[in-house]
């Protein structure tokens, strides 16, 4: 009788779970990152102030740049890894339709 790893099902299924656990793990990651950053603007300290607006501006631009970037990367890996996820959930269903034919055939 043939072995269903043999032809593939089990890595297939393997592999659909590797990746589901690295999306969700990044996926994660991202969240925190995102909660981390939205927190830290809300307790931010006010800037001080002084008489040249210029100066001002260009500090202040230059930190909400930096932190608008930030969010911005972890606002694309929080989607990166949602479209991980679905990749793999999408090999897992052709790995359990793979098997199940498999089954039908051998039965």
């Amino acid at each position: 009788m043939t072995s269903v790893d043999g032809l593939g099902a089990g890595s297939a299924f393997a592999a659909a779970q590797y990746g589901l656990q690295n999306a969700s793990d990044g996926i994660s990651q991202a969240a925190s990152n995102i909660a981390q950053r939205t927190a830290e603007d809300a307790v931010a300290p006010a800037q001080p102030i002084a008489t040249n607006t210029d100066t001002i501006n260009t500090s202040s631009n230059s930190t909400s740049t930096s932190t608008s970037t930030r969010l911005t990367d972890d606002l694309i890996a929080l989607n990166v890894n949602e479209r991980n996820a679905q990749a793999s959930a999408k090999v897992l269903g052709v790995a359990d339709e793979m098997l199940g034919t498999i089954i039908d055939v051998l039965a």
